[in-house]
C-alpha cells in the first residue's frame, strides 16, 4: 500500500511581489558612490589659494564667493549700543557741577547755531534739505556706535596690567567727540522739525544698521586687500600660464 508522502514543490508556492526581482532597475535601487568624485575630492584637498590671518576673521567674514564682508554678529552688537544710546542726553566728564553747567550751556548754544545755519537753506525745497540733514545725522550715529563698540571690544581684549596704548586713547577721544556730534545733530533735528516739511524725522533703526554695514564692508575690503596672502594663488596662476605657454610652443614646433 502506497504511503501518502508530502512532497514540497516550489512551484506550488505563491510568491509575493516583494520576493520577485523587478525586470527593470529604478532609481531607488541605486546607492550613491561617495568616492565617485575624484576630481572634486582632489580640488577639496588642495590648500586654499588665499590665506588670511586669524585676526581678520575676528572682525570680518568671507561670503560664499570668498569675498570680504562684514561680520553680522558685530553689526548686531553695534545696534545694541545704538538702542542703549539713542535718545540719551549728552554727559560731561567730571564732578564739577559749575563746569558741567557751562559745558551744557555751550552745547545748547552750538545746537542753536546749527539750527540758525539751516534756516536759510529751508526757504527753498525744505524737504530735500531735511532729508540730507537726516542722512548726516544717521551716518554720524552709525559712526559713533561703531567706534564705541570697537573701543569696548579692544579695551576688553587688552591686558589690564598694561597701560592703555595711544591708539586706544585716541579712539576713546573720537568716541566722545562723535557722541557729542551725534546728539548735537539729533537736538538740531528736534528744534528744526516743523521746518523740514517731513512727516517723520526720528532716527530710523534700519537706516542706521545699513550705514553700519556699509562702513564695515569698506573696512573689510580695505583690510582684506592689505593683509591677504595671495602667494599660493599667484603660484597656481603662474604655473597654469607656464603650462599653457609650453603647450603652445610645442604645438608650433
Amino acid at each position: 500500500m502506497a504511503k501518502n508522502i508530502d512532497i514540497f514543490d516550489p512551484a506550488d508556492q505563491e510568491i509575493g511581489p516583494e520576493l520577485v526581482n523587478a525586470i527593470e532597475t529604478d532609481e531607488s535601487m541605486f546607492i550613491a558612490d561617495t568616492n565617485g568624485d575624484p576630481e572634486g575630492s582632489e580640488k577639496r584637498s588642495t590648500p586654499d589659494a588665499i590665506q588670511l590671518p586669524d585676526y581678520f576673521y575676528k572682525k570680518y567674514s568671507l561670503d560664499v564667493d570668498n569675498k570680504p564682508t562684514f561680520n553680522k554678529s558685530r553689526v548686531d552688537g553695534m545696534m545694541e549700543i545704538f538702542d542703549a544710546k539713542k535718545g540719551t542726553p549728552i554727559a560731561f566728564l567730571g564732578d564739577d557741577e559749575e563746569k558741567q553747567a557751562k559745558e551744557q550751556e555751550l552745547f545748547d548754544t552750538q545746537v542753536q547755531q546749527v539750527v540758525d545755519g539751516l534756516m536759510p537753506l529751508l526757504e527753498v525745497d525744505p524737504q530735500t534739505t531735511g532729508i540730507n540733514f537726516l542722512q548726516l545725522t544717521t551716518r554720524t550715529w552709525a559712526e559713533f556706535v561703531a567706534i564705541a563698540y570697537e573701543y569696548k571690544e579692544d579695551a576688553e581684549g587688552s591686558n589690564p596690567k598694561d597701560a592703555l596704548p595711544t591708539w586706544l586713547i585716541e579712539r576713546e577721544d573720537k568716541m566722545f567727540d562723535l557722541g557729542r556730534k551725534a546728539r548735537m545733530l539729533s537736538a538740531a533735528v528736534d528744534k528744526a522739525d516743523n521746518h523740514f516739511g517731513l512727516s517723520k524725522t526720528n532716527l530710523d533703526y534700519n537706516r542706521v544698521r545699513t550705514e553700519i554695514e556699509r562702513r564695515l564692508q569698506r573696512l573689510a575690503e580695505w583690510n582684506y586687500n592689505n593683509v591677504v596672502d595671495k602667494s599660493i594663488k599667484v603660484a597656481i596662476d603662474l604655473n597654469k600660464q607656464t603650462k599653457e605657454h609650453t603647450k603652445s610652443m610645442f604645438d608650433l614646433a
